[in-house]
């Protein structure tokens, strides 16, 4: 009961696509902690909800403005960046033994 309660406390403080969209049509004049939301809304929100707003023709020049004045927001950190490296190096070891035991046997004759 007080997981679903916490769920639904939780999703009413998350900004909604909607609100995004109106907080970027006012910008730049939107205050810093606003700004903050977009910033937050764009990298952690739902997938459906920021690509629905990204393709938003009418929000493309106040979206674009946004991005670029607030790009080092958007940048993967040095442990993101090492995260997501260390992970395909990890694949890539993986597939490597994987085709080392199933390989057919070279015969030498």
């Amino acid at each position: 009961m007080n997981a679903h309660t916490r769920r639904e406390h939780a999703r009413d403080l998350r900004l909604t696509r909607q609100e995004v969209a109106d907080l970027l049509h006012r910008y730049p004049q939107v205050s810093d902690a606003e700004a903050r939301e977009v910033v937050t809304f764009l990298r952690n929100g739902r997938h459906l909800d920021v690509g629905l707003l990204t393709g938003d023709e009418r929000l493309k020049p106040h979206l674009d403005r946004f991005m670029a004045d607030h790009a080092r927001h958007f940048r993967l950190s040095v442990g993101e960046a090492t995260g997501v490296t260390a992970a395909i190096l990890a694949f890539l070891g993986l597939c490597w033994l994987i085709w080392e035991l199933v390989k057919p046997a070279t015969l030498t004759l």
